[in-house]
């Protein structure tokens, strides 16, 4: 240290050692003076006191400098022999203070203990055998993230690496390859003279910036990476390997602490993952209905991991993927059931294994997205997706979404997220077997209905007219009858074979529509004269129904088959005037919509019950009651109805109120090249 002068001051023993030889040398030169002076005046030498004095003096001054001479180099040597045994004992009581903070360690760490406790103690054990300027960081390595996570960090440049998740990925390539791939520790003594690696691992890591020496120590336990111990500080030189060692013992210590403590703590959550695995299959093996299986499999896994949304996706495809299901935290806005906008979805479909973003604003595969459906909700910080794959072939994904905040996904939460989908593809596999097997009988059962259906219609409807047709031969063979009642017998026979020729008709026309054989033979049409004209069939045949026709005169011509539209109108007609009662007023009414032509048969019957609306569409669909016993049919007219109408791209749809009628609409389109023109309205 520098005096008040600036002067630079000798050391304490040193001093000591000059001072005193000073001091011995004097009292030498002084004894010899005095046993010189005797011994010349006993010889009688000393002539004259002035020359007695001066050779005296010279033979003292040589003696003196040599004495002086000798003891400041005996003093030199003496200290240095001095320095010596005080450096070795420092050496050695820093062994004893090493040993004792490596021993020290080993006794805090004994026991069970979590991540944080390990990290406090080592980071206070190392810290005694440390520059008081070393920050130091202890992080662990997530495997199954891949993701490096700061559980201590104590020093002058501690403040940006605590709290900190590093990416593997996303750490420099130096570090990413010689710290975790090699397991080899990084040091560098003088970051100033490393030009060819600092600039660009200093950029990549932020946090070790302002750092002028670094080093970097693999942690592994049993061949298993578990962490690394990040130290640095803002003097050069002061972080080498030699010095390091202790520091290097010290973390292998530590290293089997965190095995330990990760080895127990992935042991306790993947005892209560199975334990929520094995109740979320419970109940989902205990219900056959999918969409019950995933609500209460999404509803327990969304509180269980806390994020802020979970969305069941549905699709064959990554790009057919939308919202079936949502379940959302309290107070968080619901995306939509349908929507597609889940681009963390589609990419782990795209993947095929689970993909996690801790912070969507810096991941690189959410930056520049290639179109709408890219583009993550702007409310989304965090999420992960996981495929859902039934038989072999994607059945859809699972989406989880953190809401305004980043997130880091454990490997815990991996692992669930994965079991859980796991699980739900089993269940939804099942569930779509027995669907499956439920449809199949469903549809034998209906099959079985439908012929029984279609022998009782058939041995009903076809009785009748033999009855009448076998009743009149019968008396035209036996009786003797004139040719007026002949004709009148004929004209019986005849009117019941037309009966049974048309329901055999029409039973053959709805198997062609149904298994597509049916071929319209499409041209212009003048919609509102087909109407005209059927109506003008019936009337004769109904005389004690009025029926009022109302036409829409915009109404031009319609690209059709008129054929099929006139069997369209005779059936509805034929329909209304069936279940109508004498006098009811049947209104039949067209007008234009657009590019669309709306039809409706409007009769004032029994109605038609709510429930059977759509069943009446269907073959052999008739409503059974008391009142309609005696009504003959043989539920054939509504469906021939329902395939013509979209045979010819148009809907068919009813409309009722029971003890009031029924109104049965028609929308058919215009098709190409309309005419205009113009009927007439006629009423009876």
């Amino acid at each position: 240290m520098a005096d008040q002068e600036g002067n630079v001051k000798l050391p304490r023993s040193l001093r000591f050692y000059v001072a005193a030889s000073t001091f011995y040398a004097a009292v030498v030169f002084l004894g010899v003076q005095f046993l010189y002076t005797l011994q010349l005046a006993e010889s009688g030498l000393i002539v004259a006191r002035r020359d007695t004095g001066d050779v005296l003096s010279s033979i003292q001054i040589v003696s003196f400098v040599i004495w002086l001479g000798v003891s400041l180099i005996a003093a030199m040597v003496m200290h240095r022999l001095a320095s010596a045994l005080a450096g070795a004992r420092s050496a050695e009581e820093r062994k004893d203070q090493e040993l004792a903070a490596i021993f020290g360690l080993a006794a805090a760490l004994a026991g069970p203990l979590d991540l944080e406790d390990i990290g406090k103690y080592f980071v206070t054990g190392v810290r005694g055998v440390l520059p008081a300027d070393v920050t130091l960081a202890l992080i662990v390595y997530d495997d199954v993230l891949e993701a490096f996570r700061t559980v201590a960090a104590d020093g002058p440049l501690g403040a940006p690496l605590a709290g900190q998740t590093y990416s593997a990925s996303a750490l420099p390539a130096i570090v990413r390859t010689r710290v975790i791939d090699h397991r080899q520790s990084l040091v560098v003594p003088d970051t100033a003279k490393a030009l060819d690696s600092w600039p660009k691992l200093a950029q990549e890591m932020p946090a070790i910036a302002k750092a002028r020496s670094f080093a970097a120590l693999p942690l592994v336990s049993r061949e298993r990476l578990v962490g690394a111990l990040i130290l640095l500080t803002d003097r050069a030189g002061v972080l080498t390997a030699d010095r390091l060692q202790v520091a290097m013992m010290m973390g292998q210590y530590v290293a089997g602490s965190l095995h330990s403590a990760l080895t127990v703590a992935e042991a306790e959550a993947r005892a209560d993952r199975e334990a929520l695995v094995n109740r979320i299959a419970q109940r989902a093996r205990a219900s056959l209905e999918p969409e019950e299986i995933t609500r209460g499999t999404v509803d327990e896994l969304g509180r269980v991991l806390g994020v802020s949304r979970v969305l069941v996706c549905v699709g064959a495809s990554e790009n057919d993927l939308a919202v079936s299901y949502e379940w959302d935290a309290p107070g968080i806005a619901p995306a939509g059931v349908g929507a597609t906008d889940v681009p963390i979805a589609r990419l782990a479909a795209r993947l095929g294994r689970t993909v996690v973003v801790s912070d969507v604003r810096r991941d690189s595969r959410f930056a520049a997205p290639a179109g709408p459906d890219d583009v993550v909700r702007e409310d989304v910080i965090a999420a992960a997706a996981t495929p859902v794959r039934v038989g072999g072939r994607l059945a859809g994904a699972l989406s989880f979404s953190q809401i305004d905040r980043s997130r880091e996904w454990s490997a815990d939460d991996i692992r669930l997220i994965e079991s859980v989908a796991q699980e739900l593809r089993l269940a939804i596999a099942a569930a779509e077997a027995y669907g499956q097997q439920r449809k199949a009988v469903s549809e034998l059962e209906r099959l079985n209905r439908a012929k029984s259906d279609f022998v009782s219609i058939v041995s009903h409807e076809f009785r009748t007219p033999l009855t009448g047709i076998q009743g009149f031969s019968e008396m035209m063979r036996s009786e003797d009858l004139s040719i007026d009642e002949m004709r009148e017998y004929a004209g019986d026979i005849n009117k019941d074979a037309q009966r049974l020729n048309r329901m055999i008709t029409e039973m053959l026309d709805l198997d062609k529509m149904e298994s597509g054989r049916m071929q319209l033979h499409r041209e212009h049409v003048p919609f509102n004269l087909v109407v005209s004209d059927a109506v003008g069939h019936v009337r004769p045949n109904a005389p004690a129904h009025p029926i009022a026709v109302h036409l829409d005169p915009t109404i031009g011509q319609l690209f059709g088959d008129r054929d099929k539209l006139t069997q369209v109108l005779a059936n509805l007609l034929s329909n209304a005037i069936k279940y109508s009662p004498n006098g009811g007023e049947i209104v039949v009414t067209t007008r234009r919509e657009g590019e669309a032509v709306h039809l409706l048969v409007r009769d004032h019957g029994m109605g038609i019950p709510k429930e059977a609306l759509e069943a009446i569409f269907e073959r052999y669909g008739r409503v059974e009651s008391q009142a309609t016993r005696h009504i003959q049919g043989t539920g054939l007219g509504l469906p021939i109805v329902r395939q013509i109408v979209q045979l010819h791209g148009g809907t068919v749809w009813a409309e009722s109120t029971v003890g009031e009628g029924s109104v049965f609409h028609v929308r058919l389109p215009v098709g190409a090249d309309e005419r205009s023109g113009s009927v007439v309205e006629a009423a009876s």
